[in-house]
Parts: structure tokens; C-alpha cells; sequence
């Protein structure tokens, strides 16, 4: 069996820590370098092949416009979400994609999603972090990605700007993203918007 590389990017020691214990009980994963708060993983990233990084949802949106100009790179990154003041998430809004994992997951959940992401197992299921939004939210959340206001968004789809303020709240709160680049980057990994239509976006 071929060994994959991974790397961890997270600002918490405790979660790194975490994390690299559950991933080294895994057959054929090698965590082959860990970057906490501060440390840049950029520069690894440039001279060392790896085959997929794993880390934290903050820390992502940290990085948003490396991602947007590296798109191969989207592929190869499994998201953290949540923190640990929040409560964990309703079982019914988790989906079994292995690009989210939530951190309320128990071990076992987290070692099915890195072999459904290694290609060990079946996926079940729908596999689609995204179908957790209705289509008016997927719609409003491309919009959004594409760097239109909710004035320009209310106007499109003729609803009021308050509506689309408070769909625009919803997303936030089934996906955990705050930002307009998290929600950009979760977008584009979940084929909501293309790369192309994020940068050209970005560039107006």
C-alpha cells in the first residue's frame, strides 16, 4: 500500500496533537509535518509533494487568496469546523464528506471520512457537504462568492435586502463561516462557483 502525506495546519497545539494521533492509527497515512500559530506552511508547501492537508477553518480563511491562486491545491484540503467553546452540531446537519470534519466528531467518525478521503471505503451516502443548504442558499451563496451585495443579490433575485440578510445569516450558521473568503473557498471546493469565476470576481 502507498503511503500519503499529510500535514497539519492548526493554531491549537492540543488539536495538532489530536489529530496526528488519530491519523498515524490509519494504514497507509504518514503525518509528515505539523504547523501551529505563527509558522508558515506556505514555504514547505512550495519544495515537499504532500497529498493532502487538513486544517483548521480559521486558518484556512487565513490563507483564502493563496488557495484561490493554487486551486490543486483545494482538492487536497480537509476542513476543521467549529471550535471547542461551540456545542457540536445537531447529528442531522453533519454530512459524511470527507472534505468537513467537524470538530465535535468522535474518532471513529474521523477515521471513516480520512479512508473514504484515501479511497478505503465507500462513500456512503450523498457525500455532498453542501446539500446541507436549500437551493435558495446555494443560489444566494454563489452570488456571494461572486462578490455581489445584498442589494445587488435582492435586486437579481427580487426579494428584499432583509430576506437576503437573513438567508445570508442562515448559511453562516449551517456551515459555521463568518467571512465572505470562507465562504468563497467553500464554494469553490464544493463546485458552487469555478476558480475562474472567483478570481475574476476578485479582480474587479
Amino acid at each position: 500500500m502507498s503511503v500519503r502525506v499529510f500535514i497539519l495546519v492548526m493554531d491549537s497545539y492540543l488539536l495538532r496533537s489530536g489529530f496526528a494521533a488519530v491519523l498515524n492509527r490509519i494504514q497507509g497515512v504518514r503525518v509528515m509535518k505539523e504547523f501551529g500559530a505563527g509558522d508558515s506552511f506556505i514555504p514547505y508547501l512550495n519544495s515537499h509533494p504532500v497529498d493532502h492537508i487538513i486544517m483548521g477553518q480559521s486558518e484556512f480563511e487565513r490563507y483564502a487568496e493563496f488557495f484561490i491562486a493554487r486551486p490543486e491545491l483545494l482538492e487536497k484540503t480537509v476542513l476543521i469546523q467549529g471550535s471547542v467553546e461551540s456545542e457540536a452540531a445537531p447529528a442531522k446537519t453533519r454530512q459524511d464528506a470527507h472534505t468537513i470534519i467537524d470538530l465535535h466528531e468522535d474518532k471513529d467518525s474521523i477515521i471513516r471520512k480520512i479512508q473514504n478521503l484515501l479511497g478505503l471505503r465507500e462513500k456512503p451516502g450523498s457525500g455532498n457537504p453542501a446539500m446541507k443548504l436549500s437551493p435558495r442558499e446555494t443560489t444566494i451563496l454563489r452570488m456571494v462568492s461572486m462578490g455581489l451585495t445584498n442589494r445587488q443579490i435582492a435586486d437579481r433575485l427580487f426579494l428584499s435586502a432583509h430576506t437576503v440578510m437573513t438567508h445570508r445569516k442562515n448559511i453562516s450558521s449551517k456551515l459555521g463561516i463568518k467571512s465572505v473568503s470562507g465562504l468563497t473557498i467553500y464554494a469553490i471546493v464544493n463546485n458552487i462557483i469555478t476558480i475562474e469565476e472567483a478570481s475574476s470576481s476578485a479582480a474587479k
